[in-house]
C-alpha cells in the first residue's frame, strides 16, 4: 500500500458497536443498530475479510461471496478508520479485519452516521465527509 499522510485518517464512531445485519443488493450493506440510531457501512467494490488466519478476498458481484460475508452478523468493532487514501479498515473484537482499497474508476465505500454525518471513499483515492447542517427551528410567521 502506498504511503498516507496519517494524521488525515479519521475513526468511525463504530467503536463497541455490534453488526446487527447485512444487507445484500448492487453492493453490500452493514448496519449497526442501537436504540434506534442506525450507522451503515456501504461497500461497492471487492473487499478483503480476514478471519481465522485466512484472507478471503470477495467481490460484490459474487453472491457466494456475499454469503461469507453473512459471518460479520453478530461481530463487535473495536477500531474502524477511514484512511485519507481512500481505504477503509474495521477490526472486530474476535481478531477479524475488514478491508476495503481505495478504486481508482468508482467509490469503493461509503460510511452513514446516525447524526447524517457521512465519508465517501472517492474515485481515484482520498476521502469526502460531510455532516447534515441542523435547520433553524421555525418560530412562526417571518
Amino acid at each position: 500500500m502506498e504511503s498516507h499522510d496519517e494524521a488525515k485518517d479519521i475513526p468511525l464512531p463504530l467503536r463497541g458497536k455490534t453488526v446487527s445485519r447485512c444487507i445484500v443488493d448492487s453492493a453490500l450493506g452493514i448496519d449497526f443498530i442501537e436504540e434506534g440510531q442506525r450507522s451503515t457501512i456501504r461497500i461497492e467494490r471487492p473487499f478483503l475479510l480476514r478471519a481465522l488466519g485466512a484472507d478471503k478476498s470477495l467481490s460484490i458481484g459474487r453472491v457466494e461471496d456475499m454469503g461469507k460475508a453473512l459471518l460479520l452478523i453478530g461481530k463487535t468493532v473495536t477500531k474502524a478508520l477511514a484512511r485519507s487514501d481512500g481505504a477503509l479498515g474495521v477490526v472486530f473484537d474476535d481478531g477479524t479485519i475488514l478491508s476495503v482499497p481505495p478504486d481508482a474508476l468508482s467509490e469503493a465505500w461509503e460510511f452513514a452516521g446516525p447524526d447524517r454525518s457521512g465519508i465517501v471513499s472517492l474515485a481515484g483515492g482520498g476521502l469526502s465527509t460531510w455532516v447534515e447542517a441542523e435547520r433553524p427551528k421555525s418560530r412562526g410567521k417571518p
